[in-house]
């Protein structure tokens, strides 16, 4: 009996399966991502020759550093990333308070009062530093914050409020090794943090109102969250990496 020989295979739609497969795959795979913070970055501007930076005392500065173990220093002293979050709360309640102040430096403040005449004074003066130099970045700026601070008294029954001092800031420091979970769990609980303090400064202000409720769509939210945001600010600032 003659022997049958094998059929052939045809390999000609192998290639179409396998990109098909390749397709799937794609699709369907999950890829991991790393954790992120959104935020905004400053405007690099020229400053001019006669520029002076305000004083910044050393107690004004909320410091928080992280060597290349991961290891943390809040305010000069060793802590974990669960204790930022009473220290800093801390930090926030003495510059919008004023408490704890035992230093002898009289020209030391925590924060400023602000009021509605105090703005309009202050407004009306940098118009007319501006007419004579219609181009100063820096005069604009500083009227655009007043008109800000002016629309939160305005808002307030009382017509005025207490800002924190514009030199009370958070810093950050950290090493190139400082591993980048570390750094994210750092900024996550001073995020956590403000805000709580702007969600209790809501509910006083807005008859118990949540700051997680505000809906940053509507209008009437969006007043809301301007006065809250100028109230509990978030000024984080980040020397450059060292070695």
């Amino acid at each position: 009996m003659a022997r049958r020989e094998g059929e052939e295979i045809s390999a000609g739609s192998m290639a179409d399966i396998a990109f098909l497969l390749l397709i799937f795959f794609i699709v369907t795979t999950t890829m991991e991502l790393e954790a992120g913070i959104p935020s905004n970055l400053p405007i690099k501007v020229e400053l001019p020759p006669d520029f002076e930076f305000p004083e910044v005392k050393k107690r004004d500065v909320f410091a928080i550093s992280i060597n290349a173990n991961n290891q943390l220093r809040v305010e000069e002293e060793l802590h974990e990333i669960e204790d930022i979050g009473d220290l800093l709360y801390s930090y926030f309640s003495a510059n919008m308070y004023n408490t704890n102040n035992d230093n002898n430096d009289q020209d030391w403040a925590r924060y400023e009062n602000r009021t509605i005449e105090n703005c309009k004074a202050e407004i009306k003066l940098a118009k007319q530093e501006l007419e004579e130099n219609p181009d100063d970045i820096f005069i604009q700026s500083r009227i655009l914050k007043w008109e800000k601070r002016l629309a939160v008294c305005e808002s307030l029954p009382s017509g005025t409020f207490n800002e924190i001092h514009e030199t009370a800031v958070i810093q950050i420091k950290q090493k190139a090794k400082t591993s980048y979970g570390t750094y994210i769990a750092v900024q996550n609980e001073i995020r956590v943090i403000i805000n709580q303090v702007r969600d209790e400064k809501c509910k006083e202000l807005y008859n118990g109102m949540s700051y997680k409720d505000l809906d940053s769509e509507l209008e009437e939210d969006q007043e809301k969250i301007r006065v809250l945001r100028m109230l509990v600010p978030e000024r984080i600032i980040e020397p450059p990496i060292k070695n």
